[in-house]
């Protein structure tokens, strides 16, 4: 788990903040809800579900995998996560903001995302005829400039 720099008043602010857009959207707050915002308040860059699981499994033993796993998605839908796919697995991160709409360019080894600066569907790509686009991200994998001067172990 990557923890950010931040001060522990910094990270009682995003929680509520997290905690308060949950109660936006009409979600009950339980004590999984708040140990996942506490979890994401602290984190920098992406988390795995098995991490929150361990997370909350400290707090409440037995908690199942598939209920994590349920409340994350659901974070998703309500836009206080994002979810990417990585060849090893789906991870998560807090959302750049509700109105923060950017896409990802990430590195594959050291997980660093640098932000693109231009939305693709703004510039032009045509969806199929009746196509109506509700959502949409675009992420670019590959290996940041770090990375790809690494020597390579065999």
């Amino acid at each position: 788990m990557y923890l950010e720099k931040r001060g522990r008043e910094e990270m009682e602010n995003l929680a509520e903040s997290i905690i308060s857009g949950m109660e936006t959207e009409g979600l009950r707050i339980t004590v999984q809800r708040r140990l996942i915002a506490e979890l994401f308040s602290s984190s920098a860059g992406f988390v795995l579900p098995r991490q929150v699981h361990t997370h909350i499994s400290r707090h409440i033993p037995g908690v199942s995998y598939d209920t994590v796993y349920r409340n994350l998605r659901l974070l998703v839908q309500i836009n206080l996560l994002e979810q990417f796919d990585f060849p090893d697995g789906v991870r998560f991160k807090l959302r750049c903001g509700p109105d923060h709409h950017h896409h990802h360019f990430i590195c594959q080894s050291c997980h660093m995302t640098y932000p693109l600066d231009f939305c693709p569907v703004d510039q032009g790509i045509q969806p199929p005829d009746g196509f109506v686009i509700r959502s949409h991200k675009f992420e670019i994998y590959g290996l940041c400039g770090d990375c790809s001067r690494e020597p390579k172990e065999d």
